[in-house]
């Protein structure tokens, strides 16, 4: 059926349940009220400069309000999973040496 989808989006036969959804040999033709030409441009380009001062916007979490979320995500994570002794002990002194508090 010439104008219909190929590959794996097409039924493989169309039966008579099918046959009426759409009239796939009327879509995309020049003149028809679907169709639309385009222009096949390279379009458009703006080049700018970004200087100035630019505004905090509060989308940045302090650090010490998320270190414990982060620090207690890990604990558990290498409580749940097989991890050598090694690197569990690896990861908490990793954590350690990042605690804000101390």
């Amino acid at each position: 059926m010439p104008g219909a989808p190929t590959g794996a989006n097409r039924a493989s036969v169309l039966g008579p349940e099918l046959s009426g959804v759409a009239d796939f040999s009327r879509l995309g033709k020049p003149g028809d009220p679907s169709y639309v030409a385009g222009t096949g441009g390279d379009g458009q380009t703006q080049q700018g400069n970004g200087t100035g001062q630019g505004q905090n916007n509060g989308a940045l979490t302090p650090y010490q309000q998320v270190f414990s979320d982060f620090y207690d995500y890990a604990l558990t994570s290498l409580d749940r999973n097989y991890v050598p002794l090694s690197v569990k002990d690896y990861v908490r002194d990793y954590f350690s040496s990042l605690d804000p508090t101390q």
